[in-house]
């Protein structure tokens, strides 16, 4: 799948099909708006996957928090929302409390880590493939 980029979007992703991992890049904090779009676009892709793994990319996340209305997004999309693993790379101490915000309040806090490469996130997907 080849990276998409909606310009009112706050975020990139693409599907990586030689390791089974959808890139999800956010390029400024998430909207209610950006939410709402971004999860049924994440369900699309997985839809004919064998797995589901996701690796979110905040290093171009600026710090700040994230609305109400963000968090509410969140809320509402978590309950039909399946991933195998998630991995949260490129944090910095506010990003990375912003993101466990969003992860404890899907529901996904026992399979999302934090890593410092892409790499250590690969290697911890395909742990459970062994």
């Amino acid at each position: 799948m080849a990276e998409r980029r909606n310009e009112a979007m706050n975020y990139t992703m693409h599907f990586d099909e030689e390791y089974c991992v959808l890139y999800v890049k956010t390029l400024a904090m998430l909207t209610a708006s950006d939410v709402h779009q971004l999860m049924p676009e994440m369900d699309k892709v997985f839809a004919d996957k064998p797995c589901r793994y996701v690796i979110g990319d905040l290093s171009s996340n600026p710090p700040g928090l994230l609305t109400k209305e963000a968090r509410q997004a969140f809320k509402e999309h978590a309950k039909d929302f399946k991933i195998d693993k998630g991995a949260i790379v490129g944090t910095n101490h506010a990003t990375r409390m912003i993101a466990k915000i969003a992860i404890s309040i899907m529901g996904l806090s026992e399979i999302v880590k934090f890593f410092k490469t892409e790499g250590e996130a690969l290697s911890w997907f395909k742990e459970g493939e062994r």
